[in-house]
């Protein structure tokens, strides 16, 4: 495709009009990230989220989609208030345009939208090492390292525990229990997971997922000797310290909008759109 065209951009607000736009984005997903993109979870993300409806910005050269930026509405809260939480996800961008500034400028019209609504809010999500850049010097996100998803053993619970259940009154976090919100979450296709007394765990092969914690007096009841695989915000000097096994890093970002304070976050694994 010749990139000496007009670039278009598109936004849209509303899921009935972006269902129409899903085989273009099908087509970029593909190009971008090298496998189909599954329409039940699409759907699940974008059509069905209880939260409200998601912001897109798309570009296009002669009627193709060549980049794509959206967030979908997922709202957090502390111990006193609530914030407008948007999740980051679904950014690309076609090969041939990857020098075009579409990635900050589609992101922008986005940011445009949301800080026009006079509300407080945060746009965030979990940049891979290869995204992280782009979104700390383009787009002007705050990206923390400190987080690691650790393996854990029952025994590991003794050095863990304050760093699972140390939530501020301050810090904003995605509260599951309300029913209607804890069933879309725990219903994403293909990751069925469940909510028991305050915690969630989410079975795979290769061991547990800790995707929601609210009441830790129960959590060692919910696993004997399999791995328990957590978000826990440690170094990794202090990991090896206490014994604890460091899966990969797992980095958090955001950015703010109408907002003065730098807002605090307790960071759990049913925010993040890979989990």
């Amino acid at each position: 495709m010749s990139t000496n065209c007009e670039i278009k951009f598109i936004d849209v607000d509303n899921n009935e009009e972006l269902v129409s736009y899903f085989p273009a984005i099908e087509k970029l997903f593909l190009e971008a990230f090298g496998k189909p993109l599954c329409f039940s979870m699409w759907k699940w993300a974008y059509q069905q989220n209880p939260f409200g409806e998601p912001l897109v910005s798309m570009a296009f050269c002669d009627g193709e989609l060549v980049g794509h930026y959206a967030v979908v509405p997922m709202k957090l809260q502390n111990d006193e208030q609530i914030l407008h939480g948007y999740l980051s996800m679904t950014t690309m961008v076609s090969v041939n345009f990857r020098r075009h500034n579409l990635f900050k400028t589609l992101a922008e019209r986005v940011y445009t939208r949301i800080k026009d609504r006079e509300s407080a809010a945060v746009v965030f999500g979990f940049p891979n090492d290869q995204s992280a850049p782009g979104f700390r010097k383009r787009l002007g996100w705050t990206i923390s390292d400190d987080f690691h998803v650790l393996s854990l053993r029952p025994r590991d619970l003794v050095n863990v525990e304050e760093m699972l259940t140390s939530r501020n009154k301050a810090a904003y976090y995605l509260d599951l229990k309300d029913d209607f919100i804890s069933d879309w979450r725990t219903r994403k296709p293909n990751q069925e997971w469940k909510i028991l007394n305050g915690v969630g765990i989410k079975k795979h092969d290769f061991g547990l997922d800790l995707m929601y914690l609210d009441k830790y007096s129960i959590l060692s009841e919910l696993f004997d000797e399999d791995i328990l695989n957590a978000i826990i915000p440690i170094s990794k000097d202090k990991a090896a310290e206490l014994g604890l096994e460091i899966s990969f890093p797992y980095r958090f970002g955001y950015r703010t909008f109408n907002m003065d304070e730098v807002p605090e976050f307790f960071v759990q694994m049913c925010m993040s759109d890979v989990f």
